[in-house]
């Protein structure tokens, strides 16, 4: 600032410096405004990403304009998109320490396989990987950020204790698989730095680019670019085509063969596409505290009283998503074809399983959607499947391959159940897999020169048609680890997937 001291009368000279003082005010008052201004935009921008109104029911309405896709056209860099895994026990059951290290290695191997990073992929998608970890799997989860999971390390996001509802507070410890710690994976929805999240459970793998989702959810649904991605999503009902939200907040699939006559379809929990959003993390978190859960498997029943309940898992993330998708936030979501997304090669007909449908006879051989013309996923063509979920067809990595009722099976309860699936068709899809498995292997080998990948690695002798020589007996006891060190898996994560850091 300009300084002087004034003497008796004015002169030219003093006004003059008048003159120039007040032209440096009012600039120097101009600049002010204009940065207020400016940060006045930007918080409004900031909002508009990351928030929806503050009505659920409004959300398909809130648009999510993400900076990092304006930064990825501005600088043809490929829009990356997260990946996400919860684990919330370092072991159980139905599977093996070493079995889950190797899920979650070749589930990482075949979302390099389906991005951009591959260029036979086709795709134009990047992607970074996260590993959501309970602090109960604290303890293993090394062995992920070992394989480039970024991870993130929560408690549960409720506590048993807040629940207000009676039921669910002392009910919900019960649930499968994991009781409210199940809700970990709601902070999928946190994770900020991607316009995409896409959350499975680690018994996953994805067989094809999932680009069609990807734009349809990210283009403007009016353009010419967004009217053809949406026609190619496949949907779980085709009649619904025309009604998809113009902002697609999220893809999910349903629990269709756990459908009881006249209830509600379950949300399957071990897939979904989502777009996160804070405010959404939050309502889920009111639900849940709020503890409106019904005792019993009448249509009245489960989450709201609506008939989300009655079913495997549905205190927790079965039922949970598809009450909030259909009654707090509808007409947001859209449901896929479960044959072709998060194919699980389950029996989706009313049948012999479980016992209660032996009554309702007029509706054995009917598909449990209610339409006709249902897909039999137990007969999809594998090249029409984009990813799968390892349940029905039990996990790779158990080598559970005995035919029941054609061989002496010595696995332990974790067999094909004819009722639900097909063997042959499990077969297949198990053989998907271990095919991932031995591409990895193979490129580890060829970067390497470790032949004991292959030699250790692959020294099972059962079913190598199908299992290549990853197991060595029927039953979990008979898989056969990944035989890579340390040093394999550094070289693996820098040149074969490519991680910068």
């Amino acid at each position: 600032m300009v300084a002087f001291t004034r003497r008796g009368g004015s002169s030219s000279g003093e006004r003059q410096i008048l003159s120039i003082q007040k032209k440096i005010f009012t600039i120097f008052a101009i600049v002010l405004i204009s940065l207020f201004l400016c940060a006045l935009r930007l918080r409004a921008s900031l909002a508009e990403q990351y928030s929806v109104s503050s009505s659920p029911k409004d959300i398909a309405k809130t648009k999510i304009v993400s900076t990092e896709i304006k930064s990825s056209v501005n600088s043809n860099r490929p829009i990356q998109v997260a990946y996400a895994i919860s684990l919330i026990k370092c072991s159980d059951k139905q599977s093996s320490t070493s079995g889950l290290i190797d899920a979650a290695t070749v589930l990482r191997h075949s979302v390099h396989q389906t991005s951009v990073r591959n260029p036979n992929s086709g795709s134009k998608y990047d992607y970074k990987m996260y590993a959501i970890v309970h602090k109960k799997a604290e303890s293993c989860s090394h062995l992920l950020g070992d394989l480039g999971y970024h991870i993130i390390v929560k408690d549960s996001p409720v506590q048993t204790s807040e629940i207000r509802g009676d039921y669910l507070r002392k009910n919900v410890h019960k649930e499968w698989c994991c009781g409210a710690d199940e809700f970990v994976k709601l902070y999928a929805y946190t994770i900020h730095d991607h316009p995409i999240v896409v959350h499975t459970d680690i018994d996953f793998m994805y067989a094809q680019p999932m680009d069609d989702l990807f734009d349809a959810m990210l283009l403007p649904h009016d353009s010419d670019e967004g009217k053809a991605a949406r026609g190619k999503v496949e949907l779980e009902y085709q009649d619904k085509r025309q009604s998809m939200p113009e902002d697609i907040q999220a893809y999910l699939t349903r629990d269709y063969h756990q459908v009881i006559p006249g209830r509600k379809a379950a949300f399957q929990a071990g897939f979904i596409v989502l777009r996160p959003n804070q405010k959404v993390f939050e309502k889920y978190l009111e639900v849940i505290r709020e503890g409106n859960y019904v005792e019993g498997f009448s249509r009245e029943n489960g989450w709201g009283g609506k008939g989300y309940g009655g079913v495997v898992g549905s205190m927790a993330m079965q039922g949970l998503p598809a009450y909030y998708y259909d009654e707090i936030a509808p007409n947001t979501s859209v449901e896929l074809n479960g044959c072709r997304y998060n194919h699980m090669g389950a029996n989706i007909f009313y049948d012999n399983v479980p016992n209660f449908i032996r009554k309702y006879k007029d509706l054995h051989g009917k598909c449990r959607r209610n339409v006709e013309g249902c897909e039999d996923c137990r007969e999809t063509d594998m090249s029409l499947i984009k990813n799968i979920h390892f349940t029905n067809c039990r996990k790779p990595w158990n080598c559970s391959g005995c035919k029941e009722g054609a061989e002496q099976c010595t696995g332990k309860n974790d067999h094909i159940d004819p009722r639900t699936a097909d063997y042959d068709h499990c077969m297949e899809v198990a053989r998907t897999w271990h095919e991932m498995r031995n591409d990895l292997e193979q490129k580890i080998v060829a970067l390497t020169g470790n032949d004991k990948v292959l030699s250790e690695g692959q020294k099972g002798t059962y079913k190598k048609d199908v299992f290549m020589g990853h197991c060595d007996a029927d039953g979990q006891i008979g898989y056969v680890p990944i035989a890579v060190s340390k040093e394999d898996v550094a070289i693996t994560v820098k040149k074969i997937w490519k991680e910068s850091k």
